[in-house]
C-alpha cells in the first residue's frame, strides 16, 4: 500500500470522526441560532449516527460485490454537499434531516475506506496499515474540536462545516487519483443475503459486533457529547471545551499508538483489559470535580483506555473473514454509529430532566458489559483464537 493511498483513506476516516465530533464545542452558539436549548444540537449527531448505521448494511455487502472506489467517491462528495448545506438550515429539524444524510454518504465512505486497507495491503501488514489510517480517526477527535471551537468563536459555527465540506472534497479528488475500480473476486458470484448469512456465520464475529455496539459505540458516542458534558460540569466557553475535548483526543491517540506495544506485551489480554479501563474510566465522569485540570484528568482512563482498544478490536474484526471483510466491516459500522446515536440521544432526553451524573452512569454500566463480552469466556477458547 503506497503511502499516498494511506494518507488519502486517513484524510476519509478523519472526515468520519470530525462529522461526529464538529458539533460538540458549538453547541451553544448553534442553539442561539436554532432557538433550542443547547443539549437538543445532540440530535445532529444522534440523526448522523442512526442513518450511518441502517445504511452501512447495505454499502458493506455491495462493496464485496461491486468494488470499493466509486462508491467511496460518491459518498464524499455528498458528505461535502450536505456539509456545507447544514449552515443554510433553516431551523433544527432541517438541520437534523442534513446530518441524517450526510451519515448516509458516510455509511458509505468507512466500510469502503476500511476494505481498502486490507484490499491494497498484503496480509501480514494489515493491521499496521489499519492502525496508521485509524490515526485518522483518533486526530479527529482531537483537532476537530479545538478547531470548531476556535472557528465558533472568531467567525461563527458555521465556518467549521464549510470547512469540513471542502476537506471532503480534497479527499475526494485524492480517492480518484490514487485507487483504480477492482472488484474482489471472492463475491464475484454470491448473491447479497448469502453475503449477509456467510458474514453472521463466521466464528466469533456476532459476539464482537456486539461488543461494536455496547462498548465501542457508546465510548465514542461519548466522546461525540465529552464537550457538552463538560460545559454542563464546569462554565466553559466554546474554546475551552474543545481545548478540553482535544485533550482527551490526544489520549485516545496516545492509545492508538500504544496499542501494539500493549499487545505485545499482554497478548490477547490486552483488547479486553484496556476496554474494562475505558469503561470504569467513564464511569469516573460521575465525580463531582472543581476544575478543568481535574476534569481533564478523570478522564483520563477513558480517552487512553478508548484509544488502546478500539485499533485493536477494528483489527480483529478485520481479521475474521477476507472473504465478507467488507461485510463484517459494515455491521461494524453500523453498530458502532447506533452506540453514538444511542449515547447522543440519550444525552438530548436526559439532560433536561436529570444531573449528568446519571447520564455518565447509564453510559458507564453500558460500555462495562460490552467490554465483558470482549473477554474470553470459558469454554469458547477455540473461538477466541479464531476471532
Amino acid at each position: 500500500m503506497k503511502r499516498s493511498q494511506t494518507a488519502t483513506l486517513f484524510s476519509c476516516l478523519f472526515l468520519i470522526g470530525a462529522a461526529e465530533v464538529i458539533a460538540g464545542p458549538m453547541m451553544g452558539a448553534m442553539s442561539a441560532d436554532f432557538g433550542v436549548r443547547s443539549s437538543a444540537i445532540a440530535y445532529l449527531p444522534a440523526a448522523y449516527g442512526l442513518s450511518y448505521g441502517a445504511v452501512a448494511l447495505v454499502a458493506g455487502p455491495l462493496s464485496d460485490r461491486w468494488g470499493r472506489r466509486r462508491p467511496l467517491l460518491a459518498g464524499l462528495l455528498g458528505f461535502a454537499l450536505l456539509s456545507a448545506s447544514i449552515p443554510s438550515a433553516p431551523h433544527l429539524l432541517a438541520a437534523i434531516v442534513l446530518s441524517a444524510l450526510a451519515g448516509v454518504c458516510a455509511a458509505v465512505v468507512q466500510p469502503n475506506s476500511l476494505a481498502l486497507v486490507a484490499d491494497e495491503s498484503p496480509p501480514a501488514q494489515v493491521g499496521r496499515r489499519l492502525g496508521q489510517v485509524f490515526i485518522g480517526l483518533m486526530l479527529a477527535f482531537v483537532l476537530t474540536p479545538v478547531l470548531a471551537g476556535r472557528l465558533a468563536d472568531t467567525w461563527g459555527w458555521r465556518s467549521a462545516y464549510y470547512a469540513m465540506a471542502a476537506l471532503a472534497v480534497l479527499a475526494a479528488l485524492a480517492v480518484a487519483r490514487n485507487f483504480t475500480d477492482r472488484v474482489p473476486a471472492a463475491h464475484a458470484h454470491m448473491d447479497f443475503l448469502a453475503t449477509h448469512r456467510e458474514a453472521l456465520k463466521t466464528p466469533g464475529a456476532r459476539r464482537r459486533l456486539s461488543a461494536s455496539y455496547l462498548w465501542l459505540g457508546w465510548v465514542a458516542g461519548f466522546g461525540a457529547v465529552v464537550a457538552e458534558v463538560a460545559s454542563r460540569k464546569l462554565s466553559l466557553s466554546p474554546t475551552d471545551t474543545g481545548l478540553l475535548a482535544g485533550f482527551y483526543g490526544l489520549a485516545v491517540i496516545a492509545g492508538n499508538l500504544a496499542s501494539g506495544k500493549l499487545q505485545r506485551v499482554f497478548g490477547e489480554a490486552a483488547l479486553p483489559g484496556a476496554a474494562l479501563v475505558a469503561a470504569v474510566g467513564l464511569l469516573g465522569f460521575m465525580l463531582p470535580v472543581g476544575s478543568m485540570t481535574q476534569l481533564a484528568l478523570l478522564g483520563l482512563p477513558w480517552a487512553f483506555g478508548y484509544g488502546c482498544a478500539g485499533p485493536l478490536h477494528h483489527a480483529r474484526l478485520s481479521a475474521l473473514s477476507e472473504r465478507c471483510r467488507g461485510t463484517i466491516n459494515s455491521y461494524h459500522a453500523s453498530l458502532l454509529n447506533l452506540g453514538i446515536f444511542s449515547v447522543s440521544f440519550a444525552l438530548g432526553t436526559i439532560a433536561p430532566r436529570f444531573s449528568m451524573t446519571v447520564f455518565c452512569g447509564l453510559a458507564g454500566v453500558v460500555t462495562l458489559l460490552g467490554a465483558c463480552l470482549l473477554l474470553p469466556w470459558p469454554g469458547r477458547k477455540a473461538r477466541t483464537a479464531a476471532a
